[in-house]
């Protein structure tokens, strides 16, 4: 018997072991270090002031793309934004509309119509529609939908940690969302998240699974927290392509806001 050899094979074995618990014992580090991570971004999100009324200055800018996703028609909107009780309100301001190289303002136009749309809105509350049939068609994003890093919320999905990296000279944890289920009702994407702060700085996001006529639909945010601690919006832009038979969507839009003004109750 060679004992040499088989004080060799010994070694090697726990070597391996070792190497084995110490590939598990880094998942585990790694795991649990994502679970603090969603867990203290919760525990921020929580933290900030709530608030249901605010106005801000808004510029708005909306792009129709033809096949090739070159401009064809840019619309600028620049209104004041004015929520009450979660109830939207609006001051346009000015809208310019460039299509071909020529700029026209159209403000008194484009008041014309958001008002024609209003009374028709209005002419329609008297009539009894389901929640599905009121919805057709509209794509929303709430606060759920955009953060799911709550208990009950986060069951829905898987968690990766990506490498770090900064904005602005802020070191970010950079985080990936991916949902279980595939659903037009669930979003995932990327979220950039403040180390310091676990302030969510950016998220970019898309229905994990997309809607119906749907090809693409993509939507950025950047956020901000204002010095009286609330947090709120500061730029988003979504991509959108879709459309039915010969009736094709392929636009951008691109909101910032500005001026923030909470509005005490």
């Amino acid at each position: 018997m060679d004992w040499n050899s088989i004080i060799k094979k010994i070694i090697y074995f726990f070597l391996m072991m070792g190497t084995v618990a110490s590939l598990h014992f880094l998942a585990f580090v790694q795991e649990n270090k994502l679970e603090n991570l969603i867990d203290r971004v919760a525990m921020r999100h929580d933290s900030y002031p709530e608030y249901h009324s605010w106005e801000a200055s808004v510029a708005l800018t909306e792009t129709e793309m033809d096949k090739d996703w070159q401009p064809q028609k840019v619309t600028v909107i620049e209104k004041i934004l004015k929520v009450v009780n979660d109830e939207e309100t609006d001051e346009v301001l000015q809208v310019l509309e460039t299509e071909k190289g020529v700029t026209k303002d159209i403000t008194e136009k484009y008041i014309r119509k958001a008002e024609k749309e209003k009374d028709k809105k209005k002419s329609k509350e008297g009539e009894h529609k389901t929640e599905k049939e009121e919805d057709k068609g509209a794509i929303k994003l709430s606060q759920d939908e955009i953060f799911p890093f709550n208990e009950e919320k986060r069951k829905k999905y898987d968690f990766i940690m990506l490498e770090s990296s900064y904005i602005g000279g802020q070191e970010i944890y950079v985080l990936e969302s991916r949902t279980k289920i595939k659903s037009e009702d669930l979003w995932e994407g990327i979220y950039s998240i403040d180390k310091a702060s676990f302030d969510v700085l950016k998220v970019k996001l898309k229905p994990s699974r997309n809607p119906k006529h749907i090809k693409e639909f993509e939507i950025e945010m950047s956020f901000q927290v204002l010095p009286e601690g609330y947090f709120v919006l500061q730029k988003s832009k979504a991509r959108i392509d879709g459309g039915i038979f010969i009736k094709k969507i392929r636009m951008t839009v691109e909101e910032e806001r500005s001026s923030y003004k909470i509005i005490k109750e």
